[in-house]
């Protein structure tokens, strides 16, 4: 029987939605009800990591750094601004992928999209039809699951935004690490169904079901 140590990192400004906190304490209610394991094949080992400072790739550096150090086998990014079912984790963990994130909507009132772009460089949308795992180029970090084998393999800084000349502006995070992770030769992907279970938080809920009555 495998044996997942698994570790929540949680970056923060400092702030959380109660969302976000009610959908936590669902998610470490529902693992610990069932015992640790949520899988038939698999005991998992849960602990938590929350670094606050208002540089969120930074955050992010230092929970992986720490999540090795620790021996843990496994990290679930959640973000403070996402709102999810319980159920999440058991999904993405019974991938068994060493890279699983969701799709959510860009926090964009006039022209909202997904944040998932796919190796054809298009975006990525989630659809009543939509299930599955599929490759992708990258994604958010909002929620997603990561084998620390990976980071292991990928020479830091894992994190850092890259610099745009021709729009004077820095990408997020999550491009560059992606990047890096396919280059390492490991395939993004991206999990549809998860990803029906996910809410983007800002002033409302940007949730994949919008984009539905387009």
């Amino acid at each position: 029987m495998n044996h997942i140590k698994l570790v929540i990192g949680i970056p923060t400004a400092g702030k959380v939605y109660m969302g976000f906190a009610y959908s936590l304490v669902g998610m470490v209610s529902k693992l610990a009800a069932q015992g640790c394991s949520t899988l038939p094949e698999a005991t998992i080992e849960c602990s938590m990591d929350v670094i606050e400072s208002s540089v969120i790739h930074t955050n992010r550096e230092k929970i992986v750094d720490r999540a090795i150090k620790a021996k843990r086998t496994h990290l679930m990014f959640v973000d403070d601004d996402m709102v999810f079912e319980p159920q999440v984790l058991e999904i993405m963990l019974g991938r068994r992928q060493p890279v699983v994130a969701v799709n959510y909507l860009i926090k964009s009132s006039e022209n909202p999209d997904f944040v998932a772009v796919g190796l054809d460089g298009k975006r990525v949308k989630t659809t009543e039809k939509s299930t599955g795992l599929i490759p992708v180029a990258y994604t958010g970090f909002g929620v997603s699951l990561f084998d620390l084998e990976v980071f292991k393999k990928v020479p830091q800084p894992w994190f850092q935004p890259t610099f745009v000349k021709k729009t004077c502006e820095y990408t997020t995070e999550d491009n560059p690490c992606y990047k890096k992770i396919r280059e390492a030769g490991f395939n993004v992907y991206l999990d549809q169904d998860a990803s029906k279970l996910v809410s983007h938080v800002g002033n409302h809920a940007w949730k994949w079901t919008q984009m539905e009555k387009k």
